[in-house]
C-alpha cells in the first residue's frame, strides 16, 4: 500500500523545516540527554552551546532543537573518551552538516509518500539529467536508503 501526502502537507513541511525552531527549557534538554541542568549552564558560560530565548532575569532558558542535538552530539563525545573542548569542536562541524540537511529538506522536498515498509521522498528534478525524472530516496525498514530517478509521468 501507498500512500500519497497531499500537496498542501508538503509545502507544511517545507515551511516548518525552513522557519520554526521547537524550543525546549534547561530540564527538557537535561533530560532528553542525561547532561545535568549545572553541566549545561557551564557550557553556556563558556559559550559551547547559546540558549535561542531567556527571560529578562536570565531564569528561564529555551534552547533549540539544534542545541539539544549538539548537547546529545557532544556528550557522545565525550562518553568516548573525548575531551569536552575536541567534543565541542567535533560536534559543531556535525551541526554544520545538520544545518545543511535541514536546508536541503526544505528547498527540494516535492514528494512524500507512505509504503508499508518505509517512505519515499521525491526531491525533484535533477539538473542536467531530465527534467521529466525526480531523484527518489527509497527508505524500506531494514534496508539501506536507495536514490532511484523515477519519470514524473503518471502511468
Amino acid at each position: 500500500m501507498k500512500i500519497n501526502m497531499n500537496s498542501d502537507f508538503i509545502q507544511r513541511v517545507k515551511t516548518i523545516m525552513k522557519t520554526h525552531d521547537f524550543l525546549l527549557g534547561i530540564g527538557d534538554i537535561a533530560s532528553a540527554t542525561r547532561v545535568s541542568q549545572r553541566q549545561l549552564r557551564y557550557w553556556e558560560k563558556k559559550g559551547y552551546i547559546h540558549p535561542a530565548k531567556t527571560s529578562e532575569e536570565r531564569r528561564h532558558r529555551k534552547y533549540s532543537y539544534r542545541t539539544l542535538m549538539k548537547v546529545a552530539m557532544i556528550q557522545s563525545y565525550v562518553d568516548s573518551g573525548y575531551t569536552l573542548s575536541v567534543a565541542v569542536k567535533k560536534a559543531s562541524q556535525h551541526e554544520e552538516m545538520s544545518n545543511a540537511l535541514k536546508h536541503l529538506v526544505g528547498d527540494r522536498l516535492r514528494d512524500f509518500n507512505i509504503l508499508d515498509d518505509g517512505y519515499e521522498l521525491d526531491f525533484g528534478a535533477v539538473k542536467g539529467i531530465s527534467e521529466d525524472k525526480s531523484l527518489v530516496a527509497v527508505m524500506r525498514d531494514g534496508q539501506p536508503t536507495e536514490l532511484v530517478l523515477r519519470s514524473n509521468v503518471e502511468s
